[in-house]
């Protein structure tokens, strides 16, 4: 059984957009004594099934595309953590490591305040002392005196014990040996504290 034959027709816009007759007259299929394109039905479908193939092709480079987008937006999200933590960890390290000064300069205040006549160089350094505490803080850091304070094995180290007769004051700080630094949630140092327990 044979098809008949298709016509095509010339959809081009230029084809479409001429006003004038004889233009569009021209431009007509068979205007000149020429013969009309025929396509066979054989090779439409061989057509279509390209088209289809192509669009299928398409289709999965797409996802191909979309996965391997979202692949790099997590690889660089997960670096970008990765990166955040270690500046987090070194920048914890150097202020353990400065605050070890502080340590220095609390001593040398508590020193001079036992020394008549030297209450002018104690100023001074209480003056540096503060000063060097403001700027950690600018950076977030945060000094732990848990004086008073039930004791927290998260920010303290029990160092020692002392008695107290006050049941209030049991399993509290009563004195801090060494104060402790935290930056945001995380302690650089803990305290180093005395803990009170109940004498009988």
């Amino acid at each position: 059984m044979t098809r008949d034959p298709i016509k095509v027709e010339d959809k081009r816009h230029w084809a479409r957009e001429k006003g004038d007759a004889e233009d569009a007259a021209e431009l007509a299929p068979g205007a000149r004594g020429e013969a009309v394109e025929t396509i066979d039905a054989a090779e439409l479908e061989t057509m279509r099934a390209r088209a289809e193939a192509a669009e299928r092709k398409l289709r999965e480079v797409q996802e191909t595309f979309l996965a391997a987008r979202s692949d790099l937006e997590r690889t660089r999200d997960r670096l970008e953590r990765d990166l955040d933590r270690k500046v987090a960890l070194r920048f914890g390290d150097l202020v353990a490591g400065l605050v070890e000064s502080v340590d220095d300069l609390d001593r040398a205040v508590e020193a001079g305040a036992a020394v008549p006549g030297a209450a002018p160089v104690v100023s001074g350094v209480v003056l540096a002392r503060d000063r060097f505490l403001a700027a950690l803080v600018r950076e977030g850091v945060t000094r732990i005196d848990p004086t008073g304070q039930p004791y927290d094995p998260n920010v303290a180290e029990a160092v020692g014990v002392a008695p107290v007769s006050d049941p209030a004051k049991v399993s509290t700080v009563v004195q801090v040996l060494r104060a402790g630094y935290a930056i945001g949630e995380r302690v650089v140092r803990p305290a180093r504290v005395v803990v009170g327990r109940l004498v009988e």
